[in-house]
Order: structure tokens, then C-alpha cells, then sequence
């Protein structure tokens, strides 16, 4: 060991014994958030990022749920797709800058136990009554979770005027979603109904030359279902349960606790995106490969 080493090191022990150096505390993980909000790190730039929620009411708070969809707009999407989704119990709207000051109350409101979701695995976005942001790359496909796992699932699907069930076990309903930004500040989002079910299998799939192992249980996916939303920055989706409580409507967004029953209504607001083709046109949106998709 040099002189100049041995020097160092001798003064830092120096000053651990005599414990002249301050000792600074970490801050906590709440302090951190309260002094930098915002997540750390640039965005990717074809990066889009929504602020999601869930509201609760009950399910026969009528004047309060006719409030709310009165002040959506459910016009953009096509009408056989929203005959489609109703017939299996699911709406959808769309709301300007402003919420209606009903759903502005629901969202406000402090969860209960009874608004809880078990957690999800990994790359699953779990709402347990609070507010979460969610920043996705272009074409990569997340997963948000909007119903408890149930046991056994009788699944009855509407289909061009036919029903046909099917009976599932370890069941879980959840929203597939996508978002490609437009490259003028818009974004569209590309959501599907599907329901993971069974016991989680390990298989083996293909993903840009390679083989990865991955872990998941079967999918029912619902394309017939599936829709498409443009937004503005600042404009809101919201999707829910039709009022008579049917079909995958109540399997996704009613869930009934000591035989009261609520509604949830998933709200999700288009923050921003880093996209922009008029000014950096060597950008592009190509999608974040994601294994088995």
C-alpha cells in the first residue's frame, strides 16, 4: 500500500471514530414523491402517458350514473360496435377538458376495502382506488386490471345475436391496452376485453430472434369488442358497466361485497405525449417489441 493510501484510508477512519462527519437521513419513499413528483428520467419519444382511476358508486345511485354518461360523448365509436358492447353490457364515452362534477366527487372520494383489487403480477397495472400514471411506449401492449380473481366464472358472450358461454376457473377480467401517438399531440388507444383464466403455464415464445420463457395463464381475448379512441391532451375515456348489469359488464365493473353491489367506472385521461413530426421528423413510433405479441 502507497503513502498516499495509507493516509487516506487513515483519515477516513479517523473521522468514522470520531464522529465529526454529519449524518444525513435518507428521505423517505413519501418525502421523495412530495419533492419530485414526476418520474425520473426522459420519456421515450414516441412515449404516451395517461393518468388512469377508478370511481365507485352504488349500483342503484341511478340519478348519479345518468349524470355522468349524459356528459360523455359515445358517438366516436361506430354504432354496431356500441350495440356490440352493450349487448354484453360495457359502455364507453369520452369527455372534453372538464369531468362532470359527479364523477369529479367519485374520483375525489377516499377507497374502501370493498374498491380493492388484489395485486397483479409483473407488467400489470393493478387500480386499488387510487390514481396512477402510466407511461406507454407505442404499439406496446399493457394490462390493467379491473376485476378480483374469481374462483369459478360463467362466462356468457353476445355474439351477432348468439350466446354462447363458457365455464372458467381462477378467472380475472382485464383491459389489454396499446396507444400509438398520432405525431399532431393525439394519441389513439386500442383497448380489448379479455379474461386470463387457469392455472399459469410455462411456454416458450418467439421475440426478435430469440426464444424467451414466459410465465402466464390462458386468454380469452375479445376481439370482436375491441376499440379504438383518438384523444387530445387533456380530453378523458371513460368505460364502465351498462345500468342493467349484464354479461362481461358485470364480470369487469360490478362487484358485490355483504350482497351490496357497486359499480366501478375506469377513467383515463390523456396527459401527453413526445412525439411531434413537425418538428423532429427522423422520429418514429416504431413499437416496443413485447415477448409472445
Amino acid at each position: 500500500m502507497s503513502f498516499r493510501v495509507a493516509i487516506s484510508v487513515s483519515l477516513c477512519a479517523l473521522a468514522l471514530a470520531t464522529g465529526c462527519a454529519p449524518i444525513v437521513a435518507l428521505p423517505t419513499r413519501s418525502e421523495t414523491k412530495k419533492s419530485n413528483p414526476l418520474p425520473s428520467g426522459k420519456l421515450p419519444p414516441d412515449a404516451v402517458v395517461l393518468d388512469l382511476a377508478f370511481a365507485s358508486l352504488k349500483a342503484g345511485d341511478d340519478e348519479t350514473y345518468a349524470a355522468i354518461w349524459n356528459s360523455a360523448d359515445e358517438q366516436p365509436l361506430p354504432p354496431e360496435l356500441r350495440k356490440s358492447l352493450a349487448t354484453n353490457g360495457l359502455r364507453v364515452g369520452i369527455y372534453g377538458q372538464q369531468l362532470p362534477n359527479q364523477l369529479v366527487t367519485l374520483l375525489d372520494a377516499k377507497p374502501n376495502l370493498l374498491e380493492s383489487i388484489s395485486s397483479g403480477g409483473s407488467g400489470e397495472l393493478d387500480l386499488d382506488g387510487g390514481r396512477r400514471q402510466l407511461p406507454l411506449r407505442a404499439g406496446h401492449r399493457s394490462i390493467i386490471n379491473v376485476s378480483q380473481v374469481f374462483p369459478n366464472l360463467p362466462v356468457l358472450i353476445s355474439d351477432d345475436g348468439q350466446v354462447r358461454g363458457q365455464q372458467l376457473v381462477a378467472a380475472r377480467c382485464v383491459l389489454s391496452l396499446k396507444s400509438y401517438p398520432l405525431g399532431d399531440g393525439r394519441a389513439k388507444l386500442v383497448l380489448t376485453p379479455e379474461i386470463e383464466h387457469g392455472e399459469a403455464k410455462t411456454r416458450w415464445m418467439g421475440s426478435e430472434g430469440m426464444m424467451i420463457q414466459q410465465t402466464a395463464q390462458d386468454r380469452l381475448t375479445l376481439d370482436r369488442l375491441r376499440w379504438e379512441i383518438v384523444l387530445r391532451p387533456g380530453e378523458s375515456m371513460v368505460v364502465g358497466p351498462t345500468t342493467d348489469h349484464k354479461g362481461l359488464g358485470e364480470y369487469f365493473f360490478t362487484q358485490t361485497s355483504g350482497g351490496n353491489a357497486r359499480n366501478r367506472l375506469l377513467v383515463m385521461r390523456f396527459s401527453q405525449t413526445q412525439f411531434d413530426d413537425l418538428f423532429a421528423r427522423e422520429q418514429t413510433s416504431a413499437p416496443l417489441a413485447t415477448p409472445g405479441e
